[in-house]
C-alpha cells in the first residue's frame, strides 16, 4: 500500500510538472511576442542621440526631461501621455530614464523616452507623426525558478532575509508558520540561522517580478533547528506545513497572537505600573501601535466580548478541552465578535488599544486552564493533525523532492553542526539547514 501511494504521489508530481512546463512554454511564447512588439515600437525612437539620465533627489519626471534639454511644450504633452498607465509621481531618486532626441537644424526635438516602471515591466513614450505622444507599458519576458535564501541573522531576521533576496511575502509567511514555536521578539538573536525555498519569476535583469509558493522554511534558534515543508495531503483543500517526520507545524494554541509586537511584560510578579506595588501579572503584554490586528490563538467560541473592568475592551474565547484565552485593552472589536460566535485560529478578533487600566497601547494576553491563568510562553499544548499511512508516504516523496531542489541551488551558508539530535531516530529533524 505504501508503495502504491508512493507511485501515485510520484505520478501526481510528474503530471503537475508537465502542466507547469506547458504553462511556462505559453508564457515564454507570449513574452517573445511582446518583446518583438517592444523592439518594433522602440526602433523609431533610436535617433542620432539618446541620453540616459538618473532622477535626482526631489526631482520630478518633468524636471528631469527639462534638465535633459527638452522644451516644456513637449514635456507637458509627453508626461500627460504616461499618466493613464503610470503615475509620474512614482519615479524615485536614482531611477534611470533614457531620453531620445532627433536633431533638426540647430535644435534637438524630443522623440520619446523609456524607463523600467516595475520589475518585469517598462514604459515607452514616443512621438507620433502628428506631433502628439503615445505611451505604452511592455511586460518583459520572465523566467521561472526555485530560489533558496539561507544565511545568518544580522540585525533583524526581516532585514537579513530581504537583503539575501526574499520578499515581504516570504518573511510574513515564515512568521506565521513559526508563530507556534518562536517568540520573534525574544528568541531570535544575531547569528541564528534561517532558510527559505520558494518559487519566483525574474526578469532579464534578474529582478524578482513576483513570487509563487513558499516550499520550505527553517530556523536555527539558540542551536535548536526546526524545519517545515509545504504539503497538501490527499483530500485536503489547502496545503499545510509539516516537519521532516510529517508532524504538523500547527499547534492547538499560538504563543503570540499578534505580529510585529514587542514583549513588554511577562507572566509573574512585577511592580504594577498604575497601582505602584508588586502584584502577580497573570498574562503576557505585547506593546504594539494602536490598531494592530489581534488574532484568535486557536479555534473556539466567543464567551465574552465587551468592556470588562480594568481589562477595558475584552474578548474571552473558549477552546476545546479545558482551555480558554483572553485578550484585553483593545481599541475596537472585529466585526461579529459576540458571545456564541465561532472563530478560527488566526482570525482577527480585535485591535490593539489602551482601554481600561492601561498606561499605553498594548495587548494583554492570557491563557486559562480550567479557569486558572498559566504562562503562555511555557505551556505545552497538543498539536494538530500528524500524517500517517498513504498521506505520510506521499509527503515523504514531496519532502525528498524539495530537499533535492535545495541541494541543487547551493551549499548552505552555515551547517547545523550543533544539532541537539543525538540518535539515528532523532536525526531526521536536522534535515533543516543541511
Amino acid at each position: 500500500m505504501a508503495l502504491a501511494a508512493a507511485l501515485y504521489g510520484a505520478g501526481h508530481l510528474i503530471v503537475t510538472q508537465q502542466t507547469r512546463e506547458k504553462q511556462l512554454e505559453a508564457l515564454r511564447a507570449e513574452a517573445a511576442i511582446e518583446q518583438a512588439e517592444h523592439e518594433a515600437f522602440t526602433q523609431s525612437l533610436v535617433g542620432e542621440e539618446q541620453r540616459t539620465i538618473q532622477i535626482a533627489r526631489g526631482e520630478t519626471l518633468a524636471m528631469m526631461l527639462s534638465r535633459a534639454g527638452a522644451p516644456w511644450q513637449d514635456i507637458n504633452a509627453a508626461v500627460a501621455s504616461v499618466s493613464p498607465i503610470f503615475n509620474p509621481r512614482r519615479v524615485r531618486p536614482g531611477q534611470s530614464i533614457t531620453v531620445y532626441f532627433e536633431p533638426k537644424g540647430g535644435e534637438a526635438t524630443l522623440t520619446g523616452f523609456s524607463f523600467r516602471s516595475d520589475p518585469g515591466a517598462s514604459v515607452t513614450v514616443s512621438r507620433l507623426w502628428d506631433g502628439t505622444f503615445s505611451a505604452r507599458q511592455i511586460l518583459t519576458p520572465v523566467t521561472y525558478e526555485v530560489a533558496r535564501v539561507a544565511g545568518a541573522v544580522d540585525g533583524s531576521l526581516y532585514e537579513s532575509a530581504l537583503k539575501l533576496g526574499a520578499t515581504d511575502r516570504e518573511v510574513a509567511q515564515l512568521s506565521d508558520i513559526f508563530a507556534y514555536d518562536v517568540d520573534f521578539q525574544r528568541d531570535i538573536r544575531p547569528g541564528d540561522g534561517f532558510e527559505l525555498v520558494f518559487e519566483r519569476y525574474v526578469d532579464d535583469d534578474n529582478q524578482t517580478v513576483r513570487t509563487g509558493d513558499l516550499l520550505y522554511v527553517a530556523l536555527v534558534v539558540r542551536n535548536q533547528p526546526k524545519a517545515y515543508y509545504r504539503f497538501k495531503a490527499p483530500g485536503d483543500v489547502e496545503a499545510a506545513w509539516y516537519d521532516p517526520l510529517g508532524r504538523t507545524a500547527r499547534k492547538f494554541l499560538m504563543k503570540t497572537p499578534i505580529n510585529g509586537a514587542r514583549l513588554s511584560s511577562g507572566f509573574g510578579m512585577r511592580r504594577h505600573p498604575i497601582l505602584g506595588y508588586s502584584k502577580m501579572h497573570r498574562g503576557t503584554d505585547f506593546a504594539a501601535p494602536p490598531g494592530t490586528p489581534i488574532m484568535a490563538a486557536g479555534d473556539g467560541v466567543v464567551e465574552r466580548a465587551g468592556f470588562f473592568g480594568g481589562y477595558g475592551r475584552y474578548v474571552r474565547l473558549k477552546h476545546s478541552g479545558d482551555y480558554a484565552t483572553a485578550y484585553g485593552h483593545m481599541s475596537a472589536f472585529a466585526r461579529g465578535m459576540r458571545p456564541g460566535a465561532r472563530v478560527r485560529q488566526g482570525q482577527v478578533i480585535g485591535y490593539v488599544g489602551s482601554s481600561g487600566a492601561s498606561t499605553g497601547p498594548h495587548l494583554h494576553y492570557e491563557v486559562l486552564l480550567r479557569g486558572a491563568q498559566i504562562n503562555p510562553m511555557s505551556m505545552r499544548v497538543p498539536t494538530g493533525r500528524n500524517l500517517d499511512g498513504k498521506a505520510l508516504a506521499a509527503f515523504e516523496i514531496e519532502r525528498d523532492r524539495i530537499d533535492a531542489l535545495r541541494k541543487a541551488q547551493s551549499k548552505a551558508l552555515f551547517v547545523s553542526a550543533t544539532s541537539p539530535y543525538k540518535t539515528a531516530s532523532e536525526a531526521a529533524p536536522s534535515r533543516g539547514l543541511q
